[in-house]
């Protein structure tokens, strides 16, 4: 009988042969010389947890931790619940792999805990489980290294994570415990004492869960009460509790008296920011509110509430999601009714800002951070936490002691936030973070010694003594400071205050209900305007950047979260404000996550859907002084995050050098239309977007006096009219006849008519929105009509001068290309970013060529008077001379096909050219619209059918070419043609599989040979093909062979290796990264490669 592995060897293995020990493997218990300083400063904080928690090792992905590894030294079923319990706190985590002797078992940390054995064995069922090490390889091969970081494993629905993390199942549950206060009473003006309650539980059950509050310190508050002291000694409920769960606080809450006793001990222990004395509070707080959340944190309430607070490790769950807890709700409170343009920003998205400017090289000059807008203080938090691991590791891990912890929150972190209820959050927070790093008998003997926290908000008038540090103001950050009588303020937050400054201002402009939000705003423009600095839409991303332009010293670097709207707004102040800022700084960074915002952030209305988030980006620039600043030489990395399962499911930012950019400086500045372009396109694209708009306007050719957009219905000013029959617009359709009986009865009275004209005559119409319904996502509904009708706001009327039907049916073509379909995705400031919709002057800005060869005019004409007439009868048993949908689609398909071919005649346009239009209109917009459920994230067709071959052998039929036949030509077209006539290249494709699970990455590799010679037929899998290749590029100490360590493919998904014999690429296996397009992006890069090769050997 064979001996049972051990967790030891199960955990070895799996490291090994699961190949997780090539990636960002880090051990719990890591030495400082196995870490760098910057690795430490990404992870000590999640190392430190790990070692806590008693796990061995984590797995990072870009620094999110993903996988735990841990053992357990019994066989028993509740010590495995108990881990899983602690481990499922620590909140971002995905995967928990756990051993014992004799099973490797995989558990999903989405999932919620168990309350009992009898849950646990029921519902905690392992994801996969291995009872030796030969079934680690067998039966776990679907958690390979690769199959984790290039996100593969979580495209597979039973692979999907739920939505009960412990960071989501904590918002969820103080959410119901905050309802519910505010329900019973709390709620108005006393909502803010809802508030206060559960921030003081919080901070509680963290004291009680580090051990700081003991049984001897509640017994010092009761004294000689006996009906206190009676409540400490009752017994434990253990019905309802973890073991280990400390329970006196939840014990006191029985007794309204105890409890203000506990908080009044507690703010004379740490000190009044952190509980102010509020008499009102008292009487408005009755015991049944106390009776109320002492139900929640015993978990005594409605089972099918399904709440997890017995669950809870406060001493576990990162400090950082407590304090953004907090933040939730204050920004709930203030969007249920008005959105105030801020927003509560989670902590894997704060992490990664501010990765980008604390770097190790800023924290070794002690920079002062200032946050203007601080909300609940999530970026100072994660500000000061990122300095205490820099002085950690640079202090050989060695904790800092309490005046060093000190000195670090009064000279390097500042904030201002207008909401005084907010401010104290942050003041909370930032206490939770500094309790962190000290051991609880330290903490102990401060409160014996007298020795509170410091105060942080600053007072009129105040102290400004050793214990008061003043650091966070309470007012609105347009205040100028600098005039201040008050030399704490006229120094600490005047112009040029902070080397660092971070965070997340309002977005948008306040709407107008919201008075005191546009009194605020009134106050940033008009600052603004006194300093002439261009703010267009009223937007207050615009103009908080300026503020922040103006507290930042020379050089000084900022990283913030704005609106999109910085970009792509097209009122002339909105350009204004472009130019100014660009050629004000230097630009570092943009990473646009509007395709990915209803990841982090959701919609405060709960009647809203995704769509209704404010897109947003972030933004890393520097304050340069102006004789210094040359734009020509600034290249500007601009990411746009794609919405893949990998995103969704880790819900950390991930990114893809498929979707990085490199853009000058210079060239925004010049031409800011870039912006929408590089969102999803390339400098191919900006290429064929210039050429395309050298022809005419529609612009030039409308007749603006008759055309403009359809009657406006409202309930204010409206006018008696006489409309024309009305078309609705749910019926307004992009092919075949308008159906008499679609008319309806205009309203008899509207605001705003419009022109009769608009309704009568040969004319254009289009619609504003883009249509998500039709055949194809993402379309443009046009018509051209010449019946009497009218048709509301959503519709624009143009009308062209003087013009013959057929210019008409010219522009209508166009209108209903893929060449349309194309600008308008890439230029539209909204489609593709906000509401999806084209405005007029985008509609007019349209390049138009009437062609002059008739052959080609009447042929364009022919195909819009088809698909205008086509109303197909639908096969039915009364119609069986009818179509079926198949044969009708096909009819579409075919036809606009052509329409295509021909409005791409009329442009004059290349292959290449056609390809780029194609590949973005079949593939971009499709998977912007499908994204994770897209076909552009598909696994490439098995196309050609053979592994090896020549471009001979490839289908040259454009129609009919699948998988990476259009690839491997449009690759082999370009680069044959250097080695003409007498070499060509053979290509071969590398599709390696583990067990039958497809590796998640593609390798074409495209070899020199002499022209005409059959390729040497392959003897290996392609599994050890493709090891060989691994093991090739590590091999290869040359950076311009190889641009991404080979150890880093797999999250890069990119490789492009060029030598004097072979061309080799490696990326994801998904059908967006191998289109013709994409075939001629590699091309180019290749060429410039063998370029720089040349280059470098000839200075050899």
């Amino acid at each position: 009988m064979m001996t049972a592995n051990s967790a030891y060897e199960l955990l070895e293995y799996a490291y090994d042969k699961l190949d997780f020990s090539q990636g960002d493997l880090v051990s719990s218990k890591v030495s400082l010389s196995e870490i760098t300083l910057e690795e430490w400063i990404e992870k000590g904080d999640w190392l430190e947890l790990a070692k806590q928690v008693e796990a061995e090792k984590v797995f990072f992905v870009n620094n999110n931790p993903v996988i735990i590894f841990a053992k357990c030294d019994t066989q028993e079923d509740e010590k495995v619940r108990q881990i899983f319990n602690k481990i499922w706190c620590m909140a971002r985590p995905s995967y928990l792999f756990l051993a014992k002797e004799g099973e490797l078992a995989i558990y999903d940390l989405t999932k919620p805990p168990a309350r009992s054995i009898e849950d646990w064995k029921k519902n905690n069922r392992p994801l996969e489980v291995a009872q030796n090490i030969l079934e680690v390889t067998s039966n776990l091969y679907q958690y390979r290294r690769e199959q984790i970081e290039s996100g593969k494993l979580f495209e597979d629905e039973r692979f999907e994570t739920s939505n009960q993390r412990a960071d989501q199942s904590l918002i969820k549950d103080l959410k119901t415990v905050r309802l519910a206060l505010i329900s019973g009473g709390l709620s108005e003006n006393k909502r803010k004492y809802a508030h206060a309650l559960i921030g003081r539980s919080i901070f509680i059950r963290y004291l009680e869960d580090r051990g700081i509050l003991t049984q001897e310190y509640f017994e010092a508050i009761a004294q000689n009460n006996a009906t206190w002291k009676a409540l400490l000694n009752a017994p434990d409920d253990q019905l309802n509790m973890e073991t280990e769960a400390k329970q006196h606080y939840i014990k006191i809450l029985s007794d309204k008296s105890f409890t203000y006793a506990l908080f009044n001990q507690l703010s004379q222990d740490f000190n009044g920011d952190m509980f102010p004395s509020d008499e009102q509070e008292a009487e408005s707080v009755e015991q049944r509110h106390l009776s109320l959340l002492q139900e929640f944190l015993q978990g005594n309430i409605d089972q099918q509430k399904k709440l997890f607070f017995w669950a809870y490790k406060f001493d576990i769950i990162p400090i950082s999601l407590i304090s953004s807890i907090y933040e939730e709700f204050y920004h709930e409170s203030n969007t249920e009714n008005i959105d105030n343009g801020t927003h509560y920003t989670p902590s894997s998205l704060v992490e990664f800002v501010l990765s980008k400017v604390l770097t190790s090289d800023c924290l070794t000059t002690h920079p002062r951070i200032l946050d203007p807008c601080c909300g609940s203080g999530i970026f100072l938090v994660e500000a000061f936490r990122r300095i205490v691991r820099h002085r950690v590791y640079q202090n050989q891990r060695q904790r800092l002691s309490w005046q060093e912890l000190r000195e670090i929150l009064k000279n390097q972190i500042a904030g201002i936030e207008i909401n005084s209820e907010a401010i104290r959050i942050t003041a909370f927070s930032l206490y939770l973070a500094l309790l962190n790093y000290q051991e609880p008998p330290d903490i102990l003997l401060q409160i014996k010694q007298g020795q509170k926290l410091p105060f942080l908000i600053y007072q009129a008038n105040g102290l400004s003594e050793d214990n008061h540090f003043n650091n966070l103001v309470c007012d609105n950050a347009f205040q100028e400071f600098s005039n201040s009588e008050d030399v704490i303020l006229s120094r600490n937050f005047s112009s040029q205050c902070a080397d660092v400054v971070v965070g997340n201002p309002p977005w948008g402009s306040p709407q107008t209900k919201d008075k005191k939000g546009t009194k605020d705003l009134n106050i940033a423009l008009q600052w603004c305007q006194e300093r002439d600095y261009p703010v267009g839409d009223k937007e207050r991303s615009q103009a908080f950047i300026w503020r922040v332009f103006d507290f930042l010293k020379d050089n000084g670097w900022s990283a913030l979260v704005v609106s999109t709207g910085i970009f792509f707004k097209t009122h002339d102040k909105s350009k204004e404000f472009r130019q100014k800022w660009l050629n004000s700084v230097l630009l570092k960074e943009v990473v646009n996550f509007a395709h990915v915002r209803d990841i982090f952030f959701k919609s405060g209305n709960k009647n809203q859907s995704s769509a209704s988030i404010s897109p947003f980006a972030s933004i890393i620039f520097q304050k340069v002084n102006q004789t210094e600043l040359t734009l020509k030489d600034q290249v500007v990395t601009y990411w746009s995050a794609k919405k893949t399962a990998m995103i969704k499911n880790v819900q950390a930012v991930i990114l893809s050098v498929m979707d990085r950019r490199g853009i000058r400086q210079s060239e925004l500045f010049y031409n800011d239309s870039l912006w929408k372009i590089y969102y999803w396109g390339n400098h191919q694209d900006a290429g064929l977007i210039q050429g395309i708009t050298l022809a005419p306007a529609l612009k030039e050719l409308h007749d603006p006096n008759n055309s403009g957009q359809g009657f406006s219905e409202g309930r204010k000013d409206q006018k008696d009219c006489q409309l024309p029959r009305l078309l609705p617009t749910d019926k307004f359709e992009r092919y075949g006849l308008i159906s008499p009986s679609w008319f309806q009865r205009p309203p008899k009275q509207v605001t705003r008519p419009r022109k009769p004209t608009l309704y009568q005559g040969i004319r254009l119409l289009i619609k504003h929105g883009i249509s998500q319904v039709s055949r194809k996502k993402g379309e443009i509904i046009a018509r051209l009509e010449s019946e009497n009708f009218s048709f509301t706001n959503s519709v624009n009327c143009i009308k062209l001068h003087d013009a013959e039907e057929w210019k008409y049916k010219i522009v209508l073509g166009t209108l209903w290309s893929s060449l349309s379909r194309y600008y308008f995705f890439l230029t539209s400031s909204k489609w593709g970013i906000w509401h999806d919709g084209i405005y007029k002057d985008e509609y007019l800005s349209l390049p138009i060529i009437f062609p002059k060869d008739q052959g080609i005019r009447e042929k364009v004409i022919d195909i819009v008077e088809q698909l205008q007439n086509c109303n197909p009868i639908k096969y039915s048993i009364e119609h069986p001379e009818g179509k079926t949908p198949e044969k009708i689609e096909a009819q579409l398909t075919e036809l606009e096909y052509q329409l295509d071919e021909a409005i791409f005649d009329v442009y004059d346009l290349t292959i290449a050219e056609r390809d780029l239009i194609r590949d973005m209109c079949d593939v971009g917009i499709e998977f912007y619209y499908n994204h994770i459920n897209s076909k552009a994230v598909k696994p490439v067709e098995s196309y050609p059918q053979q592994n090896q071959g020549l471009l001979n052998d490839i289908n040259k039929n454009r129609q009919t070419q699948k998988g990476l036949e259009g690839y491997l030509q449009a690759f082999l077209d370009i680069w044959n043609r250097e080695l003409e006539p007498d070499g060509e290249f053979s290509w071969q494709i590398i599709r390696p599989q583990f067990q039958g699970l497809e590796n998640p990455m593609l390798a074409v590799i495209f070899s020199t040979q002499e022209y005409g010679e059959k390729p040497q037929p392959l003897s290996q899998s392609e599994q050890k093909q493709w090891i060989e290749i691994i093991d090739q590029l590590a091999r290869q100490e040359n950076g311009l062979l190889v641009p991404y360590n080979s150890h880093q493919i797999y999250l890069d998904g990119l490789v492009r290796s060029v030598s004097d014999t072979e061309i080799i690429i490696i990326k994801r296996n998904e059908r967006r990264f191998w289109t013709r397009s994409m075939a001629r992006e590699d091309a180019e890069a290749t060429m410039l490669q063998i370029i720089n090769l040349q280059e470098s050997q000839e200075r050899i």
